[in-house]
């Protein structure tokens, strides 16, 4: 197989689009977060694999604007034309005096062809970081209650005994946008958790991934929201998603992630990835005890660097 570098556009036909942050319009939006763009496609008589990656100090990064990136393929592919792939990247890095940072999808978005992924940077680099990442496996929710920690079920029917309504807002809406975003920020800062994006960010990037925007209100006030984008054919992600501290003790949250889940069950919707709970790996305790408690599963997103 050989490497090629080529222009977005000839990425673009090559139709390397298996998750949203992968494809060119993504990339492009992002561009100016990097000292440049390399679209990659490896091929013999056919192509094979792709990846984007953006320019960073001395590392070239993949993803370089995103939770996860790494290469990308139309079908499966044998772990020898993987291995090829990484060798090939690794050594189209080292001719450009950079690192390569990969950080691979948690392992629930394909458990098979990621633990291949994983077995190959490893071998050809090194394990720099493990997340935790948190997901919701939405076949269960017919049964939720009967497997939810105890205190969330308690919790859960505090909150739906609140006068607590759910509206679904429109993501092409500047105003309902803007309505989910301070939510949001103002959970952001009341915990000391950062919010990368601003809301130009937001309301860009809406406009290429498909999004929804979710807002509980109490009594004619808004008090939880919830930012999730549509990240596969079958996964959505939840991007952010918070509640008014002065709210919390009326279980908001609770409230929020069921219907939530609710939502994704009825759209035929198979994971809802919650995100991590970990920082550089290191575990926000509250975090995972909570999103355990609601009924999550917990899989690895790892980062290597070859």
């Amino acid at each position: 197989m050989q490497l090629y570098e080529v222009t977005s556009e000839e990425y673009a036909q090559a139709g390397f689009n298996a998750h949203v942050y992968n494809t060119p319009e993504f990339s492009e939006l992002n561009k100016t977060k990097t000292n440049g763009l390399h679209y990659i496609l490896i091929k013999d008589n056919k192509t094979r694999f792709s990846i984007v990656l953006g320019e960073k100090g001395d590392s070239m990064c993949s993803p370089f604007s995103a939770p996860y990136g790494g290469f990308n393929m139309k079908t499966p592919q044998r772990i020898a034309y993987m291995d090829e792939a990484a060798a090939l990247l690794k050594d189209w890095g080292k001719s450009h005096d950079k690192k390569i940072k990969i950080t691979l999808q948690p392992s629930v978005y394909d458990d098979t062809q990621l633990s291949k992924w994983a077995n190959v940077m490893f071998r050809n680099g090194r394990l720099t970081n493990i997340d935790l990442n948190y997901h919701f496996d939405l076949s269960r929710f017919p049964h939720y209650e009967d497997f939810i920690d105890r205190s969330a079920r308690k919790n859960l029917h505090k909150a739906m005994a609140e006068d607590f309504v759910i509206s679904h807002l429109d993501s092409s809406n500047a105003d309902d946008i803007s309505r989910a975003y301070g939510v949001i920020s103002i959970n952001r800062k009341e915990h000391g958790y950062p919010l990368r994006m601003s809301l130009q960010n937001v309301a860009d990037t809406v406009k290429i991934i498909d999004a929804d925007f979710f807002v509980v209100s109490h009594n004619g006030t808004d008090v939880a929201a919830a930012q999730v984008f549509k990240v596969t054919e079958d996964v959505a992600q939840v991007i952010y998603w918070g509640d008014l501290r002065q709210y919390a003790s009326l279980r908001t949250m609770n409230f929020l992630a069921y219907k939530v889940f609710e939502y994704y069950y009825q759209k035929g919707f198979r994971i809802l990835d919650i995100g991590p709970s970990t920082e550089d790996g290191v575990p926000n305790n509250g975090l995972c005890d909570f999103k355990e408690a609601i009924g999550c599963s917990v899989t690895q997103k790892l980062f290597f660097e070859l």
